[in-house]
């Protein structure tokens, strides 16, 4: 079954938003998107109606809208929030992973410190999203997977000012090779103990001030 024209030009439009392309508090209209795009306009107003339901775009009045910019409380609860999903997802993921999702795992952290050595931020950005995704799948509850996903799009919204120097992003990796012994060992209460710092520490990172 082909892709809607209205979820490709969510997709793209939530592409441009999470790779910094469209800023937070940057103006969004019809005919400016779907000229970037490339794209007739009904398939962009339905994409932009969607945005605006799961929070990454705001609309301000009737005629205007723009990417959404969350207060630091909104950024402090949707972290917490993410902590107490993704420690849950961690651990259910350290019961039932197999050896070769572990594997696939661990290629991703590689690649990650491959990107970091080389200092390619936009593509360790994604490998981390992947990454977090991959635990999430793992975990095998679909219903958790879906609540992550809807306050991790939100978070996303300050990923261009979380990992972006060197120091971070050690701190990043460090925290995930951790994660991946308990991962691998089996220890669900570590390996959610573990990821609880992570997100914790992912928002320690955030320039937020």
């Amino acid at each position: 079954m082909s892709e809607s024209l209205s979820n490709i030009a969510r997709r793209k439009t939530e592409e441009l938003i999470l790779k910094g392309s469209l800023a937070a508090g940057a103006k969004i209209t019809e005919r400016d998107l779907a000229e970037r795009l490339g794209m007739s306009r009904a398939p962009v107003r339905e994409a932009i109606r969607e945005l605006v339901s799961v929070g990454l775009l705001e609309q301000i009045s009737a005629r205007q809208i723009v990417v959404r910019q969350l207060e630091l409380s909104e950024v402090r609860e949707i972290f917490e929030i993410r902590e107490m999903l993704e420690a849950r997802a961690a651990s259910l993921a350290s019961e039932r992973i197999t050896n070769e999702q572990y594997k696939t795992l661990e290629e991703l952290h590689l690649k990650m410190k491959t990107t970091a050595a080389n200092a390619e931020f936009s593509d360790y950005f994604d490998l981390n999203i992947a990454f977090h995704n991959l635990i999430h799948e793992i975990a095998a509850a679909p219903r958790l997977a879906t609540l992550i996903d809807y306050v991790m799009r939100e978070s996303l919204l300050f990923r261009s000012r979380g990992l972006v120097d060197e120091a971070n992003i050690r701190s990043s990796i460090e925290e995930h090779e951790q994660l991946l012994k308990a991962i691998r060992t089996g220890d669900g209460e570590l390996a959610g103990l573990l990821m609880s710092r992570h997100i914790q520490g992912g928002f320690n990172r955030l320039e937020l001030i």
